[in-house]
């Protein structure tokens, strides 16, 4: 920005006029105009030599700026000058560098300006108010208008621009993700960057293991690991995080844990699109609804797998039952539930001597003794869920071991024949559904029933046929990927077997293989484990395979 050269305290005089220059190029033309800046610069300067009479006195820019609107640091850099009476005529190269919106275009130039007795020029679109009253020439607000059409028009084609490349998997972001770095050999794909990503898997893992978001955060800030502003900073990058961290003391935060453990980014999942202004001439950002995201799964290579990261997602949900306080998340909490009530139960604990011993108890009995304490010791209850979970272990193992003595193959015909059972099934049903609906159209036309009630029917059929053909749809493709070889890989199976040689619960234990467990008042324990679903389908396929075989 170049400096003015006339007195501050000098009265400007009408006799001869102390112009300062406007520039300003859009982020659209700083791609494809990158000499723009000093065009018009050029253009101006050329402009001042023939006229005598103007003294250029400085100049202010806006480079990647937008003129659908008036916020822009260069141009209130005019106003303030001419306030200061440092300047009394504004020269741009054309009417489009002023601004694009109409309104406010026309406000400036017809009322403001001329208010304060302000000297305007437009050097290419010939336009001078000390010839001609800029009110009084008709070409101004046509041009004025041109330029927001233009404006309009381009706004429209890069949104639906941004709409194919999101669609498509390409990363529009300023800055990748945590963990990724943008390739280098096309800026819309991302890479994974191995220092990153290890600080990734290690975050999830100590989530896995129990720990609580804070204790993650101070593990990582002890081991001296930079949070991801401060780490992006480090490699030269440009920039600004929400979580910036003061003076010296740079940590990580619970919430910046949390963030990254949320992000399905690390599955290979990318969701964009989440932000983004209603239209051109408002650049406030808003968060859109989940149906305008824009979601692509298996975009890039993932950091972590799908299963730890539903897991923990399923912990994260859990965790909102407990201290934010504690370092350690317990290995039931969240978990248990009263079964006559279906409230949470709660920990507390009681001191007895030097021991302090702890229990679970019904939040209702607690909070308004409308419920039974169901009270349990916490050893108690934690030494049968793991004899619970190692008995299931133990049956899971067995089934392993029976696909590979009965045979992969034999096991897959099983698999395929109950899916086709199963098709069949829900077609049968979606042809009910339709022979029904069809009847109750010829009843509303026998004058059987009222319009109120076909449409009421109607409506109820047509969610069953709807829901019916979802799950036909679900079914089909299964049942593709099974013809096309992509073999059932008992990813279920690997979550028992990783526990197997494990005496001790633990958090990720837990979370890993039980959905819930309810405590009922006479300390019955009711666990439902993870993955029954599938336990009880290959029971059934052994079942059958064995006695084709035998």
């Amino acid at each position: 920005m170049a400096a003015f050269f006339c007195p501050q305290t000098e009265e400007l005089s009408r006799q001869h006029w102390y112009g300062i220059s406007y520039l300003r190029l859009s982020k659209l033309g700083k791609r494809y105009e990158s000499e723009s800046i000093d065009n018009q610069r050029k253009l101006i300067r050329e402009f001042v030599q023939r006229h005598p009479e103007i003294t250029l006195v400085g100049e202010r820019v806006d480079d990647g700026y937008t003129g659908t609107n008036y916020d822009r640091p260069g141009f209130q850099g005019v106003m303030d000058a001419i306030r200061e009476k440092k300047a009394n005529c504004v020269i741009v190269k054309d009417l489009s560098r002023l601004g694009l919106e109409y309104i406010e275009t026309g406000k400036y130039l017809e009322t403001v300006f001329p208010d304060m007795g302000i000297r305007f020029i437009s050097v290419n679109d010939d336009l001078d108010s000390e010839h001609t009253p800029l009110c009084d020439d008709i070409s101004i607000p046509i041009k004025n208008i041109m330029n927001e059409a233009y404006c309009r028009s381009l706004s429209q084609k890069l949104r639906a621009q941004f709409r194919v490349q999101r669609k498509a998997g390409e990363f529009l972001g300023a800055f990748a993700c945590y963990g990724y770095l943008k390739d280098p050999a096309d800026k819309h794909k991302l890479i994974i960057d191995e220092y990153a990503a290890m600080v990734v898997r290690t975050i999830f893992q100590l989530k896995m293991e129990g720990y609580s978001q804070q204790a993650i955060a101070n593990y990582l800030s002890s081991e001296g690991v930079l949070p991801p502003a401060a780490y992006k900073q480090q490699q030269g990058l440009k920039y600004q995080s929400g979580f910036q961290a003061v003076g010296d003391n740079i940590a990580w935060s619970p919430v910046a844990v949390r963030a990254i453990l949320e992000n399905p980014i690390y599955i290979g999942t990318l969701v964009q699109g989440k932000r983004g202004t209603p239209n051109y001439k408002i650049k406030q950002m808003k968060l859109r609804s989940k149906e305008d995201w824009c979601v692509v799964e298996k975009n890039h290579v993932p950091i972590i797998s799908e299963e730890l990261f539903t897991s923990v997602q399923h912990l994260l949900s859990l965790d909102t039952r407990t201290s934010p306080s504690e370092e350690v998340v317990q290995p039931l909490a969240g978990m248990l539930y009263c079964a006559d009530c279906g409230r949470a139960m709660c920990r507390r604990s009681v001191k007895r001597g030097n021991r302090m011993f702890y229990y679970y108890v019904c939040s209702t009995h607690k909070r308004s003794k409308l419920c039974s304490s169901h009270s349990i010791s916490q050893t108690a209850l934690e030494d049968v869920v793991l004899r619970a979970i190692q008995k299931q272990i133990e049956m899971v193992v067995d089934i392993d071991q029976l696909i590979h003595e009965i045979g992969q193959k034999s096991i897959q015909a099983a698999k395929h024949r109950q899916l086709d059972m199963t098709i069949e099934e829900k077609e049968k049903r979606i042809a009910e559904q339709k022979e029904y609906r069809m009847r109750l159209l010829e009843a509303f036309h026998d004058d059987l029933i009222s319009r109120a009630e076909y449409d009421m029917m109607r409506q109820r059929y047509t969610q069953r046929i709807d829901a019916l053909q979802a799950a036909l749809v679900s079914l089909r493709e299964r049942r593709q990927a099974l013809e096309e070889g992509a073999a059932d890989t008992r990813n279920w199976v690997a979550e028992y077997t990783k526990f197997r040689k494990i005496d001790r619960l633990t958090r990720e234990m837990v979370a890993g293989l039980i959905r819930r467990i309810t405590v009922s008042e006479g300390k019955q324990i009711t666990i439902q484990f993870n993955y029954a679903d599938e336990l009880a389908s290959y029971q059934q396929m052994i079942a059958a395979a064995a006695k084709e075989v035998g």
